[in-house]
């Protein structure tokens, strides 16, 4: 997704929330190339407990490199 985000939309950054006692899902975004940017202090609810919600993003400049996305039609050869 974000290969698409950077390389195809050619977006600068993109970020998403996830409570913070979500670790399998803090792992895996961070696995992704997501990076903690903030905490949103008792702004979810986990299990029926208020908890905080942490803020990720991930920025085009840190996925430098060729893109896998390929065209689903290929050009027209002059």
């Amino acid at each position: 997704m974000l290969d698409y985000a950077f390389h195809v939309v050619n977006l600068r950054m993109v970020w998403l929330k996830v409570l913070a006692p979500n670790a399998g899902g803090v792992k895996a975004y961070e696995r992704a190339g997501f990076r903690a940017a903030g905490t949103l202090r008792e702004a979810g609810y986990w299990l029926g407990r208020v908890c905080d919600e942490l803020v990720m993003d991930a920025l085009a400049r840190d996925f430098t490199g060729p893109s896998v996305v390929r065209a689903l039609v290929e050009p027209e050869r002059a």
